[in-house]
């Protein structure tokens, strides 16, 4: 069974360290289709604490509309970002709503790698929540205090975030052995390329990740995968 969704990607060019032109843009979305994606969210990264959330999202849908009439029809694409959250996100009162997966409430957001998801973090990721919104962290093999600690993923889950890995790091050695056996207990929520060009998380690395999951994963966990991400695009 093939994943058909990938909800963290940097495919809008020439806007962040993705996609770096309107050639290669396409050329990575066509990729992802031969993947089997079908349904994509372009999340660009937005650092709160270099520019306003208004200026972004100019930037943002300015730099969507050299692609956005080349995306072939067969597939389905939102708007969203990835947010490295500090507290100017919030230093005026403002609709975030353009910041999540287009149609949703669902946000993709990014915290400093060395975080322990207390104190200032936590502080962060309860106000959106207390405003309404759903956070996801992404790639969060990257973050050592929650995959040192089920203790803080299990806070982390009981208050509503969903947690996202990328497919490379599951067949990556030193990384894959604990993300399968946070993905089977169900720490991990969705699964996501975070692609940013050929070499940097291709997309090729859903079949590499499929091919170790699918033999370490239940039928169950993988298709649990594809709908939490179904929900999340939809809004559910």
């Amino acid at each position: 069974m093939n994943i058909k969704y990938d909800l963290h990607t940097h495919l809008i060019p020439m806007i962040d360290d993705g996609a770096q032109s309107v050639e290669e843009s396409l050329m990575l979305i066509e990729e992802l289709s031969n993947q089997g994606i079908e349904n994509i969210v372009f999340t660009p990264h937005f650092y709160t604490h270099k520019e306003s959330a208004e200026d972004f999202v100019l930037r943002r849908n300015e730099a969507y509309k050299e692609i956005r009439n080349l995306i072939p029809d067969y597939l389905n694409v939102k708007l969203g970002a990835e947010v490295y959250v500090t507290d100017y996100l919030f230093a005026e009162e403002r609709d975030l709503r353009p910041l999540c997966i287009e149609g949703t409430n669902y946000m993709i957001t990014e915290f400093s790698y060395d975080s322990d998801f207390s104190g200032g973090s936590m502080r962060r990721l309860l106000k959106l929540i207390g405003l309404g919104y759903i956070p996801i962290i992404p790639h969060v093999e990257r973050y050592p205090a929650l995959i040192k600690k089920k203790s803080k993923l299990d806070e982390l889950i009981d208050m509503g975030v969903l947690i996202q890995s990328n497919f490379i790091s599951f067949a990556e050695k030193g990384k894959s052995r604990k993300l399968l056996k946070l993905l089977n207990s169900g720490y991990i929520h969705i699964l996501s390329t975070d692609v940013h060009n050929l070499s940097r998380n291709a997309p090729d690395s859903i079949s590499k990740a499929m091919e170790i999951i699918s033999k370490k994963c239940s039928f169950d966990i993988i298709n649990s995968l594809n709908q939490n991400a179904r929900d999340v695009f939809e809004g559910r």
